[in-house]
């Protein structure tokens, strides 16, 4: 019995010290999507640089639709965007963004592929250099032979083809919908189980039997 109560609370502890440390690790430990929250891959780091253009500060976007919703908080930016068919064997898409409008874009033929619009996923999202590569990432959804392609998903067929101005518009008034959770959170849970640990080894010692001496 009192074995058992003593493992009780020290499972009870350790699933609520795990509990903050995993939900640290899933929040903190990497960039999220300053827009809707998702997490940063490799693949997303490298294809979207953006950096607020009056502190210099990288900011961090999913894909092509949130790179554009961030201008909701950051009015004047500077955006590198790989081509997501042709990848690193094309040439970057430069787009500058001052005062929450676009002030250029090179080359001027960019189109954003915006396929959240019909299925309201960041996953369907792409930037093309031009029409051909627009075309190609709505036939196929992603180049098997780019590394780097943002998302290996399909893109429906019906995906707006839209230029950066256009795209800009609409994503920009839809704006930043993330919230970080709070670290509060995380901190209770971690002196809740430091609590039931210490309260339980308390009431463990308790129960064990008194010693008497021998006469």
């Amino acid at each position: 019995m009192k074995n058992s109560v003593l493992v009780g609370v020290v499972v009870v502890a350790a699933l609520l010290i795990g509990a903050s440390g995993y939900l640290y690790y899933q929040e903190y430990s990497r960039s999220r999507c300053e827009a809707c929250g998702m997490a940063i891959t490799t693949e997303s780091e490298a294809n979207y640089e953006i950096f607020d253009a009056s502190t210099n500060k990288r900011l961090w976007a999913c894909c092509s639709g949130c790179m554009l919703r961030l201008a909701a908080a950051h009015p004047d930016m500077h955006i590198d965007a790989l081509d997501s068919w042709y990848g690193e064997s094309a040439q970057k898409i430069s787009i500058d963004i001052a005062d929450g409008s676009v002030s250029s874009v090179s080359p001027d033929t960019a189109l954003i592929v915006l396929g959240s619009k019909v299925t309201n996923s960041c996953v369907s999202n792409r930037i093309a250099l031009n029409q051909t590569s627009a075309q190609l990432l709505r036939d196929n959804g992603y180049n098997a032979d780019n590394p780097l392609s943002p998302f290996k998903t399909e893109v429906p067929a019906t995906a707006p083809l839209l230029t950066v101005q256009q795209a800009l518009v609409p994503l920009k008034a839809k704006g930043i919908t993330y919230t970080p959770p709070s670290p509060i959170t995380m901190y209770a849970a971690a002196i809740a189980g430091v609590a039931v640990l210490v309260i339980g080894v308390i009431a463990w010692k308790k129960l064990l039997p008194t010693r008497t001496k021998p006469t």
